[in-house]
Parts: structure tokens; sequence; C-alpha cells
């Protein structure tokens, strides 16, 4: 039928893997960032350094914000793969014991 697809459980957990590990370089690049504003910032005064903390604290919050969805939408498709998993070992014995 048009519009379908088909995964297997390999394929979902290695797609969860996936977005741990984008999810840990994203931070990881974050966390730099955030390192090297931290030693700029130190000797930057006045209005452009207020203005850009307030962008940098933003950007921050948008960053937790991305983490918090990156790991929900991971931990959702480790729900489904597990729930997938299970309907398919029940499949299998269901038909086992049908014949």
């Amino acid at each position: 039928m048009a519009g379908q697809f088909t995964t297997t459980a390999e394929e979902m957990t290695a797609f969860a893997n996936r977005i741990g590990e984008v999810n840990g370089q994203i931070q990881g690049e974050i966390k730099r960032l955030n390192t090297l504003v931290d030693e700029i910032k130190s000797g930057w005064q006045g209005q452009a350094a207020a203005a850009y903390q307030q962008l940098q604290t933003r950007f921050n919050e948008d960053a937790t914000a991305l983490n918090k969805v990156l790991d929900e939408i991971k931990q959702a498709i480790e729900a489904t793969t597990k729930a997938y998993s299970q309907t398919e070992q029940e499949q299998q014995s269901s038909m086992r014991g049908s014949f």
C-alpha cells in the first residue's frame, strides 16, 4: 500500500542510538562554546556585552529545550521498539502454537 513503510527493531534501535549520539555531540559543542564565551566575556564591558549575554542566555535555554526534545524522541523510539519486539515475539509464539 502507498504511504506505508517498514522497519525492524534493529533499525529502530540504531536510530535511537544515533539520536543519542547526535544529542551528545550537540551538547558537547554547546559546552565548548559556553567555555569560550566565558573566557571572552571576562574582559567585555558595556551595552554590547549585556546584549550578547541576553542572546547567549536565550540560546542556552533553546539548547536545553532541544536537548530535552531529542531525549524524549529517543525514549519514545526505545519504548516503541520494546513494544514492537514484544508484539513480534507474541505473534511468533502464537503462530508456532497454531501449527
